[in-house]
């Protein structure tokens, strides 16, 4: 299977586009951390998101799992990646695909280093669906370990769904598949994002009577 392919024609290429919820008009942002100390927050971000996730891969043996990160030339970062992601029970297998693309770092970065996007897709188990969503949310949280410097986008590709928990603060959930997305929102209105909730109320919403 040829993953990259895969996701770019269910996504029409603006899969790794940000922000995702805005570049994928009729999807879907979930808010997740609350209030209350710094582990609250987090641990309510990461209930939250494992209720939705585990909807979106009810009947899926296996997640596609898309991780991303800046290169230089070294490529030190990556074996410090993989080291993180090892602690959390995530090894990356031969069946994988990768590829590269450059990063234009004229308009904010005042050296030439060249600077790369590397992209790693394989597939995981299911049951390893929160050590997943532990890495993506605990990058805001310094002293919450272990911690994996990537982004995690998540793929259900045969329902045509793609998840990215951007921070503990949300998770943008879009694809070609209205009706999967529709369910999502009546299921998990409570945690929808109020700030674009009219949004997604002019997709999803029930047209009310006259």
């Amino acid at each position: 299977m040829n993953y990259r392919s895969q996701i770019e024609s269910q996504f029409q290429g603006k899969a790794f586009e940000r922000p995702l919820f805005y570049k994928h008009p009729g999807g879907l942002r979930f808010e997740l951390s609350e209030g209350g100390t710094m582990l609250e927050q987090f641990l309510v971000a990461l209930r939250k998101a494992t209720e939705i996730c585990s909807e979106i891969f009810l009947e899926r043996e296996t997640i596609t799992l898309c991780l991303r990160l800046w290169v230089h030339e070294n490529y030190f970062n990556i074996r410090k990646t993989l080291a993180e992601l090892k602690k959390v029970g995530i090894v990356i297998p031969k069946k994988r695909e990768v590829w590269l693309e450059p990063i234009d770092t004229s308009e904010f970065l005042d050296d030439d280093v060249p600077q790369w996007e590397l992209s790693i897709v394989f597939k995981v188990p299911k049951n390893l669906l929160q050590n997943i969503l532990w890495c993506a949310l605990s990058c805001d949280f310094g002293w919450i370990q272990p911690k994996v410097p990537a982004m995690f986008y998540m793929f259900n590709l045969e329902a045509k769904i793609m998840i990215w928990p951007y921070d503990d603060r949300g998770m943008d959930v879009v694809g070609p598949n209205p009706a999967a997305l529709e369910r999502l929102y009546t299921r998990f209105s409570t945690y929808l994002l109020e700030y674009d909730r009219e949004v997604m109320d002019q997709t999803f919403a029930p047209s009310r009577p006259l």
